[in-house]
């Protein structure tokens, strides 16, 4: 019964997807490892192709390493313009950025679900709910406990592993009392076997 109300869903959520979009800031947020294109109005010598190294840093002509990784591009613009009127380089610089290559973000998925392994993240995002994480591996197993999937992941600021416990069979049926649960790249899933 679990396996066709994930089923069910899975054919709804890209509707859900949408209403989320509409409640959230729905700005791509920088990753590491994204290309980026760097131009500033009037000034063609500065504008060049740059990759986010893998801490979220960026090699911006005449600033150096500026941490752009988590901003959505415009708060990624206003960064770095900001940058350039401390440092006294220009007046009103008028930054434009654009991704030109996005990282491949994966998160892991094991134990009990019926395609274990790693899940792509599509292409423009850098988070995907847990029900469509559990959808795109194919599903819980018959004997997933659903009610107990264990998300790891690694906190970047305080290089510690955080876990949470996460009630996906609530999430399916609309009877859970937690908003969506968002998972985020490099984390890992891992669905415990029901105890008969």
């Amino acid at each position: 019964m679990l396996r066709s109300i994930l089923l069910i869903a899975a054919s709804i959520l890209p509707f859900q997807a949408a209403e989320l979009e509409e409640k959230s800031d729905d700005s791509y947020r920088l990753f590491p490892r994204d290309s980026i294109a760097l131009s500033v109005y009037g000034e063609p010598d500065i504008s060049t192709n740059l990759r986010l190294s893998g801490n979220g840093g960026i090699n911006i002509p005449l600033l150096g390493n500026l941490r752009v990784s988590g901003l959505s591009l415009a708060e990624a613009e206003d960064k770095i313009a900001k940058t350039y009127i401390e440092k006294e380089i220009f007046i009103d610089p008028q930054i434009t950025l654009q991704v030109t290559d996005y990282s491949a973000k994966e998160i892991s998925i094991l134990g009990q679900i019926s395609g274990q392994g790693r899940v792509a993240l599509p292409p423009e995002t850098a988070t995907l709910s847990i029900i469509e994480a559990v959808s795109s591996a194919g599903g819980f197993t018959r004997i997933a406990k659903a009610d107990s999937v264990r998300i790891t992941r690694m906190n970047l600021e305080t290089n510690e592993e955080e876990v949470f416990i996460v009630d996906v069979e609530s999430m399916i049926i609309g009877k859970s009392k937690e908003d969506v649960f968002y998972v985020f790249p490099g984390d890992i899933i891992f669905v415990p076997e029901r105890l008969f």
